[in-house]
């Protein structure tokens, strides 16, 4: 089974729920911002890999079973640290990213995103879930032939937009498998004109201390 199919097969009996989940955010947590807890876990250490899909963003999304890998590969790691809450089930942090692709070229990139995680989902008595989506500036050493536009246009700096599930068990939720969607864009064309750049369906490792 490809990395992709696995990645699949872990997302699609949350997804749905998940988003709904966390679209009620703050409509039933009326407390507002607070900074963190003491026995908040302020920091945490993710290391994830995966494969790249020619499929656009939109693509990925409405047509989950049907997306295709590509011979790109990425390996990558985070440092992100809590900022705080808002309400009792809505959480945000700072990222720090660095990955290495190959397969197809080799290159490295480094990147920056914030990011908003709902913690709030009926099931966690049985599986502790968090939902996250984080934005931020993104930059490659190289100019990604994956990302390269029709046109022929292509920026190293682009936008990350990212979608994020974890899993843990609920006696230990310090440790939680991460299910990632890693994207890559000029933000409707922002950047040198290039609109959908890359995508990559990742799985990995979530440590939080």
């Amino acid at each position: 089974m490809s990395l992709i199919n696995s990645w699949k097969s872990i997302c699609v009996a949350a997804a749905a729920p998940l988003l709904l989940g966390a679209g009620v955010a703050e409509a039933s947590n009326p407390s507002g911002w607070r900074a963190p807890a003491p026995d908040d876990r302020l920091y945490a250490v993710t290391i994830f890999m995966g494969e790249g899909t020619e499929d656009n963003f939109s693509d990925v999304l409405e047509n989950f079973f049907d997306v295709k890998g590509s011979t790109d590969h990425v390996v990558a790691v985070t440092a992100s640290r809590l900022l705080g809450w808002y309400g009792q089930s809505l959480s945000f942090e700072a990222e720090l990213l660095y990955a290495y692709h190959y397969g197809r070229e080799a290159y490295h990139e480094f990147g920056t995103a914030a990011y908003a995680r709902w913690h709030d989902f009926p099931w966690n008595n049985y599986v502790a879930t968090t939902l996250a989506v984080g934005m931020g500036p993104s930059y490659t050493t190289a100019f990604p032939q994956l990302e390269q536009q029709p046109d022929g246009r292509r920026s190293r700096t682009l936008n990350q937009f990212n979608l994020q599930t974890t899993f843990a068990l609920p006696s230990r939720q310090d440790i939680s498998l991460v299910a990632r969607l890693q994207h890559r864009s000029g933000v409707f064309g922002a950047f040198n004109g290039v609109t959908d750049a890359s995508n990559f369906l990742t799985l990995g490792l979530r440590y939080e201390f």
